[in-house]
């Protein structure tokens, strides 16, 4: 939050020409709702062709932030802002375009971003290539650019090469590779991670088998909202599986699981009620 001093400074240097005192009083007014400051700062900056600002009045506009919304004006501020060479404005048209299901041009944004070296283009591109969104299926430049993204200080990314390592899709599969990864995610709170973890100890792939390190993670991914282990504590609880059994816990279990509509658990609950 800026003191009323630095507010006033910023003021003074936005009304004599400095684009990024706009900027910045753009994300303060922002910041506290003020969306109309917002927007005429933001807009003030575009007209010194000022690229950070055209990509943020292209970001307003696609999402209505103190105007109204346009996805015309939308691209074409995202797209001025790459020509003046921001590599965030080239991302943020590839979101546009993949938002709007128009995949090989939101491919070729994206691509573009990421040989720039731009962390969140990289790992966009990696989902592209992975699932096939306007170029063929890859899942060796998937994982390569899982990688990149991680050098370039990208977070939220272990999962992803666990999954390729567990099942072998991009690379050999390799168990000890993947347990490396999740247990990676998982310490940097990768909440998607603790299932594999519970999975990974329960049968003993890439680490030592051992059922109380396995229903630890699958509490934790539980407790984390992860349906699917929320169902394997349910079970473990039922069965007694390294805890006492419970029954009362079991249930509570199996039917939040249900509630977030995994099918093992929905169609357990029916079957039981029958």
């Amino acid at each position: 939050m800026l003191t009323e001093q630095e507010l006033t400074a910023l003021v003074t240097r936005a009304d004599q020409s400095d684009v990024k005192a706009m900027i910045k009083l753009a994300d303060h007014y922002r910041s506290v709702n003020d969306f109309d400051k917002a927007f005429k700062y933001v807009h003030k900056s575009t007209l010194y062709s000022y690229p950070e600002g055209e990509r943020k009045l292209g970001y307003y506009y696609e999402k209505g932030i103190g105007c109204d919304k346009d996805l015309v004006k939308a691209r074409q501020y995202y797209e001025l802002a790459a020509m003046h060479g921001d590599i965030k404005a080239k991302y943020n048209i590839g979101l546009f375009y993949f938002n709007n299901k128009q995949y090989p041009q939101a491919f070729n944004f994206v691509k573009e971003s990421a040989d720039l070296n731009y962390g969140k283009a990289n790992l966009l591109l990696a989902y592209f290539y992975e699932h096939g969104f306007g170029t063929n299926q890859n899942y060796e430049e998937a994982r390569n650019c899982y990688l990149k993204a991680i050098e370039l200080g990208e977070k939220g990314v272990y999962h992803h090469l666990g999954y390729l390592a567990y099942y072998g899709y991009g690379v050999e599969q390799n168990h000890n590779d993947a347990f490396e990864y999740f247990y990676s995610g998982a310490d940097e709170g990768e909440t998607s991670c603790y299932y594999y973890l519970g999975v990974m100890y329960s049968k003993g792939e890439g680490v030592k088998r051992d059922l109380k390190q396995s229903f630890f993670w699958y509490q934790k991914g539980a407790n984390s909202g992860d349906a699917k282990a929320m169902y394997n504590v349910s079970l473990y609880y039922e069965k007694g599986i390294a805890v006492p059994k419970d029954q009362e816990k079991a249930n509570f279990w199996l039917k939040k699981s249900a509630e977030l509509g995994f099918d093992l658990a929905i169609n357990k609950l029916q079957i039981e009620n029958l």
